[in-house]
């Protein structure tokens, strides 16, 4: 049975069984005794343990019962006019007596209810900080929570200004405060008491202000909440957000924050810049709405990696920065957890790499450029090499070829002229890459300068047949220039209009001055050169046409040196071609020196071949390569020359000692004993002091020349060595004897 039904059945069995209980009591009693008291007696019963529902069946029934029992004719239910009388009476006096009752049960029920939570505001008054105080502040009432949390006890606070004794600060001036306070009759704000041992404590205050029965206000009670955890969370959280702002600020690349749907909920200032749209606008938007599709397909799938990492992604993006380029980032996007481990939202931060990608892709351009140099090198080295080879041979084999020995020999001194050139490029080259190359400015004249460019570079367009026209000034203009690097730069113009010409081609030179500038003019009818390399022409190891039919392609640093010959003349070189097949135009213009001087001609320079007599001069050759030092002495031997000759450090000290030579022909890069070593013991030999230290030696930088001259050599011959200019140098020795 329902537990419902089961208490009503309880609450009407109470009249059911007072009523017949008081039927038999009141037989019992005598007949005089009146028996309604008795039944109102059933009547309260039940509605006080049943309800009213119980005490009116009650009710019902004692009627019932008194006629049929205690009034005539007895045991027989008959109600007349005097009947009435009393059931009415007997009525009315039930009515009150469910009344009174269901009364006392109502209030009986409010005290218990209010008992209940006065005893619950009891223990909340308790823990939290309850004080009563007058209108000056003092205090009346000072609660236990008052004493756990400020550590007075009752009688230590009672009867003292509040905010003196707790050092209270309030947010606005009390008197404002108090104002309030008696204007609306209540104030509730943050205060930071200040507790017994010197420690701060905030709360939550409300203040009541109470009144007597008169309304004029009498005291205030104070509750006050204690929220100092709180507020230290509330401050710590906000120290954590402004660092996390102020890093994400400073951060030198970019950060955001997206939600699960794509959405930015934070973007740094650079992301801002980057993507070029304002945080507030990026606020609440996707890629989609903020990006071209394809970049934003893009991010959206590195979202997804992300988040389905544990972990994240570590990444490549490309994006479109303000600047209009298109730049590189290396990008980290990771899932931020909830506590409960879940991803709620996914980071991102970003470094711009661009240039680190520039600078990879310039390395891989300059290591690919280094492997074509060091094989167009191997083939430049191989082909006058060859040609040196099959020279000898013919030689060797004496008349019997039909050879003019002449011819060959002239082949063979071609050939080593331009094996000289290239080492000379590459060693020039090396000395302006790390500024180690002097000019020698002096007052020149343009038209010999050009003259002697095209002097030294006859032989070779003579070979290739090709047609030179050169046009020179009808006056002589003069500059302020290096004669013999401006002559380099122009011999290779020169040579590279002659190399990239094919057979019997046409080959113009044409200098003048133009306003303040003086212009040389080198044009050909050459391959040409396309139209993007025009840019790189002048770099290192630039070159065009690779292919097997256009195998004169050279090294790749002839016009390299060009441009930094014209440019520490403080000058500029162009290049200009109409493509493949139209010839090519290269424009050489220097600045005019300031000032026009007298003029005055330079010299003629000699000729390079010509040899000066020997004066029979006793000479040791010391160099570890046995054949180089074997053939210049035998050289040195037809110039009437008493020469010796040694291969290291060691048997070079012995030779001289015996042999006491004049000159010594000392190679520096000996094995052990180093020529600059050989060099200082030569010195202190008393009889061998006077003698002439040439180095003979492939080290040409001006280190090498400067650490030559330390070690005691009076000369720096950097090899290979024309033995012309051998013989001019021994020529012009004083002839000492030692």
């Amino acid at each position: 049975m329902p537990h419902s039904a089961l208490s009503a059945l309880r609450r009407y069995a109470i009249p059911a069984a007072a009523v017949p209980a008081t039927v038999l009591v009141t037989l019992l009693l005598p007949l005089h005794v009146n028996p309604a008291p008795l039944f109102v007696v059933a009547v309260l019963l039940s509605a006080w343990y049943g309800g009213l529902g119980p005490s009116l069946l009650a009710s019902g029934l004692s009627v019932l019962a008194i006629d049929y029992f205690f009034y005539p004719p007895y045991y027989a239910l008959e109600f007349d006019i005097s009947d009435a009388a009393w059931a009415g009476m007997f009525v009315l006096v039930s009515a009150l007596v469910i009344w009174f009752a269901q009364s006392r049960k109502r209030a009986e029920a409010a005290l218990r209810q209010q008992a209940a939570q006065l005893q619950e505001q009891a223990h909340a008054l308790d823990l939290a900080h309850v004080v009563i105080r007058d209108l000056d502040g003092r205090i009346i009432a000072w609660n236990e929570g008052a004493v756990r949390m400020f550590g007075w006890k009752r009688e230590e606070a009672e009867g003292q200004v509040s905010h003196a004794l707790l050092q209270t600060q309030f947010p606005k001036p009390l008197a404002e405060i108090h104002t309030d306070l008696l204007g609306t009759g209540e104030w509730a704000g943050e205060l930071v008491h200040t507790r017994r041992d010197g420690g701060k404590v905030v709360v939550a205050s409300h203040w009541v202000l109470q009144r007597d029965q008169q309304g004029n206000p009498v005291r205030v009670l104070e509750v006050n909440s204690d929220i100092t955890e709180r507020k230290q969370a509330e401050e710590a959280l906000r120290a954590s957000e402004q660092r996390f702002v102020r890093f994400m600020h400073h951060l030198p690349g970019l950060a955001w924050i997206k939600d699960l749907e794509g959405r930015y909920v934070y973007v740094n200032d650079a992301t801002e810049k980057a993507f070029r749209t304002p945080r507030a606008q990026l606020s609440g938007r996707t890629d989609d709405e903020v990006f071209p599709a394809e970049t934003a397909a893009q991010f959206r799938e590195n979202d997804r990696q992300a988040l389905a990492s544990e972990t994240g992604i570590l990444t490549t993006e490309i994006l479109e920065h303000e600047d209009g380029v298109l730049h590189h980032s290396l990008v980290s996007k990771f899932p931020i957890l909830s506590s409960d481990g879940q991803a709620t939202l996914v980071g991102g931060m970003a470094i711009d790499i661009t240039d680190r990608v520039r600078v990879e892709e310039a390395l891989k351009e300059a290591d690919r450029r280094k492997d074509e140099f060091l094989a167009m090198l191997s083939h430049e080295l191989r082909n006058p090499l060859a040609a040196l080879s099959n020279g000898l041979q013919i030689l060797r084999m004496g008349g019997g070829t039909g050879q003019d020995p002449e011819q060959v020999q002239e082949m063979m001194e071609r050939q080593l002229r331009q094996l000289v050139r290239l080492i000379d490029d590459l060693l020039d080259t090396s000395r302006i890459s790390t500024g180690k190359i002097q000019l020698r400015k002096e007052r020149v004249e343009l038209a010999l300068v050009v003259n002697e460019a095209v002097e030294l570079s006859r032989p070779h367009i003579k070979a290739a047949r090709h047609e030179l026209t050169v046009t020179l000034p009808p006056k002589p203009i003069y500059l302020e220039a290096d004669a013999t690097r401006l002559a380099q730069l122009l011999l290779n113009l020169l040579h590279n209009a002659a190399k990239f010409t094919e057979r019997g081609g046409c080959i113009w030179v044409n200098a003048g001055q133009e306003g303040e500038a003086v212009v040389i003019r080198v044009q050909d009818t050459g391959i040409g050169i396309p139209a993007d390399m025009l840019p790189h022409v002048f770099e290192m190891f630039t070159q065009g046409d690779r292919s097997l039919e256009h195998t004169r392609s050279g090294l790749g640093i002839g016009l390299s040196l060009v441009r930094a010959l014209v440019e520490m003349h403080e000058g500029t070189v162009e290049a200009h071609s109409a493509g493949p097949g139209c010839g090519s135009e290269f424009v050489v213009r220097l600045p005019l020196p300031a000032q026009k001087p007298q003029d005055h001609p330079r010299q003629e320079p000699q000729d390079g071949e010509r040899a000066a007599p020997s004066r029979g001069w006793r000479i040791l050759v010391v160099d570890d390569s046995k054949d180089s030092a074997e053939i210049l002495a035998r050289l040195l031997n037809l110039r009437g020359n008493s020469v010796r000759t040694a291969y290291d450090g060691p048997s070079a000290l012995e030779t001289a000692a015996a042999f006491q030579p004049n000159v010594v022909l000392l190679d520096i890069g000996l094995p052990g004993m180093n020529g600059y070593e050989v060099a200082k013991r030569i010195r202190e030999q008393p009889q061998l002091q006077n003698v002439v230290l040439i180095a003979l030696t492939g080290w040409g930088q001006e280190a090498d020349r400067r650490r030559s001259h330390e070690a005691g050599f009076d000369h720096h011959l950097v090899k290979p060595v024309g033995f012309a200019a051998l013989q001019r140098l021994l020529a012009s020795l004083d002839p000492v004897t030692p």
